[in-house]
């Protein structure tokens, strides 16, 4: 390994991949000891990763040892490798291609991130919260809505006190676990899971799929772990409001 070549897992996924993607690219190697082509594509990431000016980490994730990173991700097959930037998947393929694919993929992983960073740049007030409370808590919601669950825990922690209070520490709540991608309640089995998938959901815009998972984490979990369950689905339901369909469909079934 190297400093342009990291090995990650549950614990630092959070760390090593998300966080330090918003300063560079990072790319996850979904790979595992048995796989015939992750022994392929590997060395080839390796190299390009430590070529000078390479402009990416290359992120190895063991997915037999991380199963639950695997499933919040969706990976059915490997070698499979995703691209973060700025907080997010932005790109990705799955089995061992061709140093020239690669390189071609890493351009387009590039363009995509200077976009951001570049619109970032551009609107940097924007990322510190907004002094007068309601356009702060607006912030936070287009945050969330966006499936930026880590700007918007950013915009909620420290909420003042006043009219939104209460909303805003309801939101807080999602915005905490979208950001650590659903391991925030630690619960155990099925029930985490479906907490992963949620998650994963919200952070790729798809609120049906996220209150289905969540619905189904509900009747799995102990007593004590429900309330965990309603409170996201409750926080879910603030987000979209109550006129939403989707909240006028689960309402009922959380009980």
């Amino acid at each position: 390994m190297s400093e342009k070549v990291i090995e990650v897992n549950q614990n630092n996924f959070q760390q090593e991949v998300i966080q330090r993607s918003y300063n560079e690219p990072v790319l996850v190697d979904f790979w595992a000891p048995w796989c015939g082509p992750c022994r392929m594509l590997g060395p080839v990431l390796e190299k390009l990763a430590n070529e000078p000016n390479s402009g990416f980490t290359l992120a190895k994730l063991n997915s037999d040892q991380n199963p639950g990173l695997s499933m919040q991700y969706g990976i059915q097959g490997i070698p499979a490798v995703k691209a973060f930037s700025n907080g997010r998947v932005v790109d990705e393929f799955v089995g061992a291609q061709p140093e020239g694919m690669v390189r071609q993929f890493l351009g387009r992983v590039k363009g995509a991130a200077g976009s951001g960073t570049a619109s970032s740049a551009a609107g940097v007030k924007s990322e510190t919260p907004p002094a007068d409370p309601a356009q702060r808590l607006q912030a936070a919601r287009d945050a969330l809505k966006s499936g930026d669950g880590c700007k918007a825990q950013r915009f909620l922690s420290g909420f003042p006190a006043g009219a939104q209070a209460s909303e805003a520490g309801r939101l807080l709540t999602l915005a905490e676990f979208v950001c650590s991608g659903g391991r925030s309640v630690g619960a155990t089995g099925e029930a985490q899971a479906q907490y992963l998938q949620a998650a994963s959901a919200m952070q790729r815009r798809e609120s049906s799929t996220a209150l289905y998972s969540l619905l189904v984490a509900l009747n799995h979990e102990t007593p004590s772990g429900q309330i965990k369950a309603r409170n996201l689905m409750e926080a879910i339901f603030s987000l979209l409001g109550e006129a939403d369909p989707l909240t006028q469909q689960y309402r009922p079934l959380v009980k």
